[in-house]
């Protein structure tokens, strides 16, 4: 089984912040050792249809979407929702959503880290087993 990573963003008129989605894509293929695509839902492209038939043409027999978004707006539980059960009719293939990011459990701890560098004060420190 050949499984293939899309990495959804938003999307946006700057081509910095899209730039950045895509980067982010190339690192998270190395660390997971899998093909990993980037794609946007609105303004910009590659599309997500576009990049789900595309990872398919290069051989996916299973895709799975991570939602870059914070929230659980209407995007994550219905727009993307509806076009990958679209896009999984017409392929035929497993496609899988993964949690939203700003489900993720330690999401507050990795923002506290920001705040606590912004405001210059150290990390607690780390307590040995």
């Amino acid at each position: 089984m050949s499984t293939h990573v899309v990495l959804v963003g938003h999307g946006s008129r700057s081509a910095e912040a899209n730039a950045t989605l895509v980067a982010l894509a190339r690192t998270l293929a190395a660390d997971l050792a899998l093909p990993v695509h980037a794609a946007f839902l609105e303004i910009c492209e590659p599309a997500i249809p576009a990049t789900l038939r595309a990872a398919a043409a290069a051989g996916a027999t299973r895709i799975v979407t991570v939602p870059y978004f914070l929230s659980p707006g209407m995007h994550v539980r219905r727009d993307i929702v509806a076009i990958v059960d679209a896009e999984r009719a017409e392929l035929g293939i497993p496609i899988e959503i993964a949690a939203f990011l700003g489900s993720h459990p330690e999401l507050p701890r990795l923002l506290a880290d920001v705040a606590r560098v912004a405001l210059g004060t150290p990390s607690p420190a780390v307590t040995k087993a």
